[in-house]
């Protein structure tokens, strides 16, 4: 009953029909919607940006850190070249007439042995004393594994001691006893591009190694072509001795120039 009238049962009434029939309502539903939408577009966009600007961080991050790994193998490698030059040239600095005929380490030899070893012992010790997540019993092995490969570089810097004469060779060796070798005993002379030395062996089976890293190489180059039989000496082997004999030894760094051959080494 409202005002003396009664309302049956699904009648509206003018209000009710005036709030429905309001012309402003799908207005403000469309205007609603595309207000969500553009909210939406908006968030999608957001994460879009967001994704393509991590992808580039992580770009420039792998370029970044690819360009360090290339730094760091470019100082490598000047450094070993630097090194490697400075071996070079101190095994070929002049030498009193007494020591001709010696064929010996130059200094650079023992110092490159000793910096070798204290280094990498030095690296072992200190990643155990100050510890971090990297450091394992692994890791601490291949530091003590590197120091003890440079201790028989300074033992063959003792070791290594020959003399060479119009007879044959007086060798040293670091393991094992030394001895004298006759030029026309030689049934092979070898020269290894991979080990960096000559190797002489005997009719008897005696094998002699001897580096190129020592000073004297002229005259040992000199001794064996004029007194060893020339079918002993290997064709390759032979043009590097008549160069080494002049005075231009094998290269410390790299491979041999020429022609390679195979064989036991």
């Amino acid at each position: 009953m409202n005002g003396g009238k009664v309302r049956r049962w699904g009648q509206k009434t003018a209000n009710a029909q005036r709030r429905t029939s309001n012309p402003e309502l799908p207005r403000f539903k469309d205007v609603t919607i595309q207000c969500f939408n553009a909210a939406t577009r908006s968030a999608a966009s957001g994460r879009e940006i967001a994704t393509f600007d991590g992808m580039h961080f992580s770009v420039l991050t792998a370029m970044a850190s690819q360009s360090n790994s290339w730094l760091q193998w470019a100082l490598w490698a000047v450094i070993m070249s630097l090194v490697m030059g400075w071996v070079a040239r101190s095994r070929m600095r002049p030498r009193p007439a007494c020591c001709d005929q010696q064929l010996r380490h130059p200094v650079s030899t023992l110092i490159i042995g000793l910096a070798g070893f204290l280094l990498f012992a030095a690296i072992a010790v200190i990643s155990n004393v100050f510890s971090n997540k990297t450091t394992s019993w692994w890791t601490t092995a291949i530091f003590l594994g590197f120091a003890l490969l440079a201790l028989p570089v300074v033992g063959d810097y003792f070791a290594a001691r020959h003399e060479v004469s119009r007879e044959g060779l007086l060798y040293g060796r670091l393991l094992g006893d030394g001895g004298f070798l006759c030029w026309d005993e030689l049934s092979s002379v070898r020269f290894s591009s991979s080990m960096k030395w000559f190797r002489l062996e005997t009719q008897s089976g005696t094998v002699v190694r001897v580096s190129i890293m020592l000073m004297g190489l002229p005259v040992f180059a000199q001794m064996i072509l004029a007194y060893a039989r020339s079918a002993a000496i290997d064709p390759t082997t032979q043009m590097i001795l008549h160069a080494t004999a002049e005075g231009n030894p094998p290269s410390v760094w790299g491979l041999s120039e020429g022609p390679s051959r195979t064989g036991v080494e």
